[in-house]
């Protein structure tokens, strides 16, 4: 029996297809745990990168978030302007500096984050800001406001290091509180959150902002070169007398847009007095 002959012309497509594949995939990703070195450790608390879980759920954030490209960047376009607020405020109630990296990892350091309920650069429910003594209502959302969200922040993160013991808990209980509560509750009382069974989504969470503490560290090692950053836009804060956002731009001797800019967290043209604004 003659044997069926061979489609010489659909085997080259196929053979010519996957080299089209490989020629545009990306390329693979840097060795993420080869660069933890000798050993890691968050705000000077070690992570046990003995246990396999916690290796490989930072193995892979690392390789995440080191392959989003266009956040890292904007992250580190954004650091000059954002990070001095944000590192003042950690500094002011005694939080360590590691925990910029939160912002810096989660939202990329956007004012104007927001994703489901949560918002700003420290990506705040309503609820959360208000038990924060942030305000939030139909004229001014201070969760966009760089400074009032990261002192509010640095402010409950003391707060929860105090009831948590550690950082590591404060971190976690900050981007999930009411998963970490039910975890202690589940392990009979357990605050270290290494030995504590979370959730996947906080577990992912909690290793995505320890994958940036290290890709922010170093990141010319992962192919980041320092580049131009993006300008200042406001220099001092006031609180104002409330008025239209219009008439205080003149004031201040700028144009409106670049006032409304600098201001994200008033949401209409009239400001509320008491209203603390960023100034030219």
């Amino acid at each position: 029996m003659t044997k069926p002959a061979v489609n010489v012309r659909s085997a080259l497509a196929a053979v010519s297809l996957a080299l089209l594949m490989a020629a545009a995939a990306p390329a693979a990703p840097a060795p993420a745990a080869g660069y933890f070195g000798s050993g890691l450790s968050f705000a000077s608390e070690p992570v046990p990168l003995s246990q396999p879980e916690v290796y490989e759920t930072l193995d892979q954030e690392l390789i995440l978030v080191s392959e989003a490209r266009a956040r890292v960047f904007l992250a580190l376009r954004r650091a000059p302007r954002t990070l001095p607020v944000v590192q003042g405020a950690l500094r002011s109630a005694g939080v360590p500096d590691d925990f910029k990296y939160l912002p810096m990892a989660m939202t990329s350091l956007d004012p104007l984050f927001r994703n489901g309920g949560r918002r700003g650069i420290w990506r705040l429910t309503e609820s959360e800001a208000g038990a924060m003594g942030l305000s939030v209502s139909r004229l001014v959302d201070q969760r966009l406001d760089p400074a009032a969200s990261s002192e509010a922040s640095a402010r409950r993160l003391a707060s929860l290091h105090e009831s948590w013991g550690t950082w590591t808990a404060a971190l976690a209980a900050f981007l999930d509180q009411g998963a970490m509560s039910a975890a202690a509750s589940e392990s009979g009382g357990e605050r270290d959150y290494y030995r504590l069974y979370v959730s996947p989504e906080l577990d992912r969470s909690v290793c995505q902002v320890l994958a940036g503490k290290v890709l922010f560290s170093d990141p010319a090692v992962y192919g980041y070169r320092p580049s131009r950053s993006w300008p200042k836009l406001s220099g001092s804060r006031a609180a104002s007398e409330g008025g239209d956002m219009r008439e205080m731009a003149r004031r201040h001797g700028t144009d409106y847009k670049t006032f409304r800019d600098m201001n994200p967290h008033v949401l209409t043209d009239s400001v509320p007095p008491g209203t603390v604004l960023n100034l030219p």
